[in-house]
C-alpha cells in the first residue's frame, strides 16, 4: 500500500461527509464551464467517495468514477446505493497515469483536488488526451498559490498528508496543458478564506502531523504570512481550468499568479 492509498483509506468517510468536497464552490464552476451535454460519456479521476461523478450522473451523463485506492471506491458505491439516478456509475480501480480505459473512450475529463498527489502529472495528462474523443475537454480543479509561496504550502502540505506531491502554479498548469496537447479554453484563480483548523481538516490539530503544520505555519515570515495566512485566516488559492483535445489559439479567462 502507497502513501496515497493509505491516507485516503484512513479518511475515506471523512472526505464522504465534508460538506467542501461534497458542495464547495469550485464543483459547480468547473462542470458549468465544461458546457457538459446530455448523453456525453464522462470520466472522473480520483474520484474518491464520488462527489464529481454524482453531480456529473445527475446532468445526464454516463459517468465512470476511477480511484487508486479501495476503501474510497467502497464508500462511493454504498452512496450510490442511496441515491436514484438514470445511469449507473461505474466504479474502477486505477491509476491515473495507467488509465485501463480505451483510446477516445470520453467525451469529458474531470479532475477535482487530487491532481496535487500525482508523481508523475505530465504522464497523468497524457493519459487523459489518450482516453479523450477528438473535440473533448479536459476539467481540473485544484490547489494552488502565488509563485512566490508554492515552496511554503507544498512544504506545509507534506507534513499534514506525507502523499501529498505538489501544488502547481497557474503557469506550470498552462504549460503541462499545452505540452500533452491540450488547448486552453478558460482558466481562473480563485482565493477561500477558512480557519487553519478547517484546511488542516480531516487530520486532527492534536496530532503529530497537525502540530508540525501549525507550528511551521508560526515560523513563516511576513511576506509568507500575508499570502497564505493573513490575521491567522488561511487563505487556499485554487486553479479552475478546461482544456480541449485540439490545437488551436488559447483565449484565457483569468490570469496566471
Amino acid at each position: 500500500m502507497n502513501e496515497i492509498q493509505r491516507y485516503f483509506g484512513q479518511h475515506a468517510q471523512d472526505y464522504a461527509q465534508s460538506a467542501r468536497h461534497a458542495r464547495g464552490s469550485d464543483l459547480a464552476r468547473l462542470l458549468d464551464a465544461l458546457h457538459l451535454e446530455v448523453g456525453q460519456r464522462a470520466l472522473d479521476i480520483a474520484t474518491g467517495p464520488g462527489h464529481v461523478a454524482f453531480q456529473l450522473a445527475e446532468r445526464g451523463l454516463e459517468v465512470t468514477g476511477a480511484d487508486l485506492t479501495p476503501e474510497m471506491l467502497q464508500v462511493a458505491q454504498a452512496s450510490e446505493r442511496e441515491r436514484t439516478l438514470a445511469h449507473p456509475i461505474s466504479w474502477v480501480a486505477a491509476d491515473a497515469a495507467s488509465l485501463p480505459c480505451e483510446d477516445s473512450a470520453f467525451d469529458v475529463v474531470v479532475c477535482r483536488r487530487a491532481a496535487h498527489h500525482f508523481p508523475n502529472l505530465p504522464r497523468v495528462l497524457q493519459e487523459c488526451r489518450r482516453v479523450l474523443a477528438s473535440g473533448g475537454r479536459l476539467g481540473i480543479s485544484d490547489m494552488t498559490a502565488p509563485v512566490a509561496n508554492l515552496d511554503a504550502l507544498n512544504h506545509l502540505e507534506r507534513l499534514r498528508d506525507p502523499s501529498h506531491q505538489a501544488a502547481q502554479s497557474a503557469d506550470q498548469w498552462v504549460s503541462y496543458l499545452l505540452d500533452a496537447g491540450f488547448g486552453l479554453e478558460w482558466l481562473e484563480v480563485t482565493v477561500e478564506p477558512m480557519t487553519r483548523e478547517e484546511w488542516l481538516s480531516p487530520v486532527h490539530p492534536g496530532s503529530p502531523e497537525g502540530q508540525a503544520a501549525f507550528q511551521y505555519m508560526a515560523g513563516w515570515p511576513a511576506p509568507t504570512r500575508a499570502a497564505l495566512l493573513p490575521d491567522g485566516t488561511f487563505l487556499k488559492y485554487r486553479i479552475l481550468v478546461t482544456a480541449v483535445t485540439r490545437s488551436g489559439v488559447s483565449h484565457l479567462e483569468g490570469k496566471p499568479l
